[in-house]
């Protein structure tokens, strides 16, 4: 084989950059608590999906991950069996009646609830 061709065939094996998932940026987050069958349930009953960061210190650590889902599941106003936490601690997401409850009272609710842990979040998207 010859240097040029050794070359081609290893470019065609080492995935792109664009690609190769980094976990940082939106869409990343996104999809790492993204649940299509949450969506679907959500914007069938007219209801919005909001996806956020999770900012701090965040171990991924299956108890930290428990206690944040737990923190999401107990928030007034968000839909039952709709929370999802990512596997590594970063990013949530959540369905709510946005006619019952408004993000910003949910998200501040949230927000107090992670405080102990030296956690807080910031909005990604609203799926509506």
């Amino acid at each position: 084989m010859t240097v040029r061709s050794v070359l081609a065939a290893l470019l065609l094996l080492v995935p792109s950059a664009a690609t190769v998932a980094c976990g940082h940026c939106v869409e990343d987050k996104i999809a790492a608590a993204y649940d299509h069958s949450v969506i679907v349930r959500a914007l069938d009953r007219r209801h919005e999906v909001a996806f956020l960061a999770i900012e701090g210190a965040v171990a991924a650590s299956p108890r930290l991950t428990r206690e944040i889902q737990n923190a999401l599941e107990s928030a007034r106003g968000v839909d039952r069996d709709s929370a999802r936490v990512s596997p590594d601690g970063t990013s949530l997401s959540f369905a709510y009646d946005p006619g019952r409850m408004k993000l910003g009272t949910i998200m501040r609710a949230l927000e107090q609830s992670l405080a102990p842990r030296s956690l807080s979040i910031s909005l990604l998207q609203v799926l509506k």
